[in-house]
């Protein structure tokens, strides 16, 4: 990730900045953590208020336990974030309970960020605010009502999750309590450096300050964390584009955020030690223990901590709906350091440039202690050995080249011209220079030639010979993971092999090796064709499908393109096919969110139906002028209108910032009579849902982190509509183990397959894999991957970015300006 992450503490108690900033914990993956923690990176943030004393060991040590229950949580990372809360809230709890004699109580304001590359998921508890400072302007996430009133209270933890993406010149501001003053220069924030955001925010008011400031700047991966009341270095303004492909619900995309040093964390640039976590005294803040046995010099301190640790970035193309949310992103583990180094302290410098007290206490003192020159070590038996081996090769070597001097000496002379008796020709230096020339060349040439011949067949023939061991150990095994190894050997034996000469027999055995794999994981293999010759620049956000025609939504203009099926030449663009953001007939339409296929018989004779935010709608047709019709508001009026979906004629509308499904009933394909809404009395806790399907009087929705929830409506009063959250994936294939594939997957998009084999279908778009899982029980039929043709497959590699599925059981893919469709799907 090429990006440079700077934390910036906005601490001030009575009047005075304080060096440190208790409550703020950054740090790394330690050592030893649980499976799918090994990329995350944690921010804890929390600010205790109440009427409690407590003290900062205390207050340090319930940070730090916070961080290692994250990183040995299983599972998702929304469930990782949960239960780290969940212990705090113990903690916090219990302590409560002791002093509940004493009517002192702490409660604590908490924001958990967890980062995985440039994608960032944040928990809230408690009224936490969150600024969002980029080029469009200001976005503020504040959700009191679902973040509760913290932690500390009660048993339940009340939480709200929010997921986005890093862009370069993004500014985030965290904060549990915003002045008055503040509210003005956030909401009109103007592009600016964190040296001048910070200077305008400290100066705007005299008020005590709890706050932290961070910025997001091109870099090679750097995370630095400033000592509080120290201002930044003044830098460039980066006014980056935000990425479209944040969270449909309209939230910023928020950060990937730096963390502190831990102790059996990766290497990192640490700081000096300065103050220990005291609790701040503010107007919302638990007062400070001044005693002084129990903050003694002993206890550890946290300050400003440079953090320099690069990582890669996956360039993406800006788009501006829908945001798929980022979940699980594969990497590569960082190297541990030696258990005996240690990172020497610094403030705001790089690890290479220690300070002067530090080179003093680490540096070998040359000049006043010169060492004595160690005597040469005495070579070993192997080293003679193989010195002796390369000495007797250069000596052989001269005498084949000796040799065929001579004997070209004596038979050239017999090639030229008689000469008088007696005579000894006379051969000259130019001819005497070639042979010198050309001996050597012979030679290396001759061994050149047999190795090639016989040299890389007996290579080949060992790595075949391994994959054919290995082959006959698979087919004897019966548990399903020692044969998934065994066929996992085998492809890695046949690669060899296949590096030195491919063969009849090599792509045999692949072909045998890839299939039997992929039995014991679940994997249909189709194969797929792209749909254009050339690719269409665009970013496809969404797609939609009939037995004869394709439609494209362009995720940047919010435009349709119709693509229609030509024999033996794939698909070709009608450009003639307008659908597009406009005026009709009065009605303005803006740019589209999502677009499905309409049936055959309608009134309007529309082949696609397309959604704006504001909830009006686009028939479009081939050779026909677009007609805009509105959606009569609900009783709740629009918030944002991120999805849509048709199932028996109805239309059901997804407002996720409203938490709400409104269900219009359909007349030939018109929508005219006010919307019901679907739960009911029952309202979704969350606002995170990206995508929608309806299958008769089941709803399936797929949320920001990748779950799943399913509600079924009901048609008897007295009996609500009952909703699962999160419905419970299985997957039967023991070859897995342990290893929880939907929790890895990057889910974005949710389908259905055409009748009569009818499965819930989920895009795993990093793995360019579609899930097919039955609509009852939940279960994984199998997973559809594009087939490989040897080594190779004709679809690229990369995410996909949206899906579609025709009547005619044809499947559709969209990858970076490509459509590639497979036919014959179940």
């Amino acid at each position: 990730m090429a990006l440079d992450l700077t934390l910036s503490p906005l601490y001030r108690i009575t009047g005075q900045e304080a060096p440190s900033m208790p409550g703020l914990l950054v740090t790394l993956p330690p050592r030893k953590t649980a499976r799918s923690r090994e990329q995350d990176r944690l921010l804890v943030y929390l600010l205790l208020t109440g009427n409690a004393t407590i003290s900062s060991a205390e207050y340090t040590k319930i940070t730090a336990d916070a961080a290692d229950v994250f990183y040995q949580a299983s599972g998702s990372l929304t469930s990782a974030l949960r239960s780290t809360s969940d212990s705090i809230n113990r903690a916090l709890l219990d302590r409560n309970l002791s002093t509940s004699g004493r009517g002192q109580y702490v409660n604590g304001w908490l924001t958990l960020a967890a980062v995985r590359e440039a994608h960032c998921t944040v928990l809230l508890s408690g009224p936490m605010h969150l600024y969002f400072l980029g080029k469009p302007g200001t976005r503020h996430i504040y959700e009191p009502v679902l973040a509760g009133k913290g932690l500390g209270l009660s048993q339940t933890v009340p939480v709200h999750f929010s997921q986005a993406e890093l862009q370069a010149g993004d500014r985030i501001l965290f904060c549990g309590r915003v002045p008055p003053a503040w509210e003005s220069a956030l909401n009109d924030a103007a592009p600016a450096s964190l040296a001048g955001t910070r200077r305008r925010l400290v100066t705007l008011t005299g008020e005590d300050l709890n706050a932290v400031l961070l910025q997001v700047t091109d870099g090679t991966g750097k995370l630095t964390l400033l000592p509080g009341g120290t201002e930044p270095r003044e830098e460039p303004v980066q006014t980056a584009a935000l990425n479209s492909r944040s969270t449909p619900t309209g939230l910023p995309p928020t950060v990937n955020l730096p963390r502190a040093a831990r102790a059996d964390s990766q290497p990192v640039e640490e700081s000096i030690p300065a103050a220990a976590h005291v609790v701040q005294p503010s107007a919302y803040a638990i007062p400070p223990e001044r005693d002084e046995e129990k903050t003694s010099e002993s206890e550890p301190v946290v300050t400003s901590t440079p953090i320099s640790q690069p990582v890669t970035a996956r360039p993406k193309a800006p788009r501006e709906f829908p945001a798929s949310i980022p979940r699980a992103q594969p990497q590569v583990q960082m190297p541990e350091p030696p258990a005996e180094e240690k990172v020497p302290p610094i403030i705001k410098e790089e690890i290479k440039t220690p300070s002067r007290r530090t080179r003093r206490e680490i540096l070998p003192k040359i000049s006043r202690e010169p060492k004595a020159p160690e005597a040469p070590r005495e070579p070993s038996e192997r080293t003679r050995q193989a010195a002796r081996a390369l000495a007797g090769s250069i000596r052989g070597l001269r005498n084949i080249n000796q040799r065929v001097g001579e004997g070209l000496r004596k038979f050239l002379p017999r090639l030229l011209p008689a000469t008088d008796a007696g005579e000894s020709p006379i051969i000259s230096s130019t001819v005497m220079f070639l042979i010198a020339i050309l001996a050597p060349v012979i030679v290396v040439t001759v061994a050149s030639v047999v190795y090639l011949r016989f040299g890389r067949s007996i290579q080949y023939e060992t790595y075949l010979t391994a994959a054919n061991n290995d082959r006959v150990q698979a087919q004897s095994l019966t548990d399903p993971v020692e044969q998934w190894k065994a066929w996992e050997r085998v492809l890695t034996d046949v690669e060899r092999a296949e590096s030195v000469r491919k063969t009849s027999e090599t792509i045999q055995i692949r072909a045998e090796a890839e299939e039997k794999r992929d039995t014991l994981l679940g994997i249909l293999r189709l194969q797929f064709s792209p749909a254009f010759s050339t690719n269409l620049g665009i970013t496809v956000s969404r797609m939609a499908a009939s037995e004869t025609d394709l439609y494209l939504l362009n995720a940047e203009t919010g435009a349709v393109l119709r693509a229609e099926f030509t024999n033996g030449r794939g698909f070709q663009i009608d450009t003639s096919f307008s659908c597009a953001p406009g005026v009709y007939g009065g009605y303005t339409v803006g740019p589209l969110v999502d677009i499905l296929a309409m049936p055959t018989l309608n009134s309007i004779n529309a082949t696609v139906l397309g959604i704006d935010a504001a909830g009006n709608l686009l028939y479009c047709a081939p050779n026909q002028v677009a007609q805009a019709i509105p959606l009569p508001p609900p009783d709740t009026n629009w918030n944002r209108v991120t999805a849509f979906v048709m199932d028996s004629g109805n239309l059901y509308v997804l407002d996720a910032l409203s938490r709400a499904v409104w269900v219009y009933t359909g007349k030939d394909g018109t929508f005219i009579d006010r919307p019901y809404f679907f739960f009911g009395g029952q309202t979704p806790e969350k606002q995170d849902v990206i995508d929608l399907l309806v299958v008769g009087d089941e709803l399936y929705m797929l949320h920001s982190d990748g779950h799943l929830s399913n509600c079924s409506y009901s048609r008897i009063e007295t009996k609500p509509t009952q909703c699962t959250d999160p419905v419970t994936l299985t997957n039967p294939f023991p070859a897995y183990q342990d290893t929880d594939l939907f929790g890895t997957a990057h889910i974005t998009q949710i389908a259905v397959s055409a009748p009569p084999d009818t499965s819930l279908l989920l895009l795993s778009a990093d793995d360019q894999a579609v899930f097919r899982i039955t609509p009852r029980s939940f279960e994984l039929q199998n997973q559809m991957k594009p087939a490989t043709i040897g080594t190779s497959s004709p679809v690229p590699s990369g995410p996909v970015d949206a899906i579609a599925v025709a009547p005619n059981h044809v499947l559709y893919l969209a990858i970076d300006g490509q459509v590639y469709f497979a036919t014959g799907m179940p």
